[in-house]
């Protein structure tokens, strides 16, 4: 990376500004869910599919779900621009406990990637769900998705060993596996 890329990741960083998103983020949530899963899947889930995701529809599901409180989402802007999302609340997952919370969906736009802009989405999820009394938090990673792996393994998170299950997408089978972090961990990252 030469000085001028360096000094721009660098103002990029500077202006990002973490809020809870409202209806008139809905928009930018859309495009950086699209672009961000046809940039992340591009090898895994069949292009037809992803040639067929509608911001319009992704921003409809984004306000539905902001009217309905659930998942709460926050929001990365640099200036007007949502650079990335992302939505955390209790776990979803069948026989989950009271304590345990969940990362939804976390994304961000493939040109804001390695900025900084997940860790500190993800790291200010983390401090709400931890504050508000959850002893663990995990999240869903598509196999395949290597990138992402990477990214909650730097942030601490682990494997759960056989946790592995199946999911059918645009007619292909998807392989997904979760991950799982703890306070303490989440200091040590």
């Amino acid at each position: 990376m030469n000085r001028g890329e360096a000094q721009s990741q660098q103002r990029a960083r500077a202006s990002l500004e973490l809020e809870p998103a409202d209806l008139a983020a809905c928009r930018g949530i859309a495009e950086v869910h699209v672009e961000a899963w046809r940039h992340a899947y591009g090898d895994i889930v069949p292009a037809e599919y992803l040639a067929g995701l509608s911001v319009a529809e992704h921003e409809a599901m984004w306000r539905r779900s902001l009217a309905a409180g659930s998942p709460r989402l926050l929001v990365a802007r640099s200036g007007d621009r949502v650079q990335g999302f992302i939505g955390f609340d209790a776990s979803r997952d069948e026989g989950a406990g009271s304590q345990l919370g969940e990362i939804w969906v976390l994304y961000v736009r493939p040109d804001a990637q390695r900025l900084g802009v997940g860790r500190r989405l993800c790291s200010e999820a983390l401090a709400t769900l931890f504050s508000e009394g959850f002893t663990c938090v995990t999240l869903w990673v598509i196999v395949g998705n290597d990138n992402a792996m990477r990214f909650y393994r730097a942030m601490g998170f682990q494997l759960e060993p056989g946790s592995r299950q199946s999911f059918t997408i645009g007619g292909a089978t998807v392989w997904e596996e979760r991950f799982a972090i703890t306070p303490r961990e989440a200091l040590l990252a």
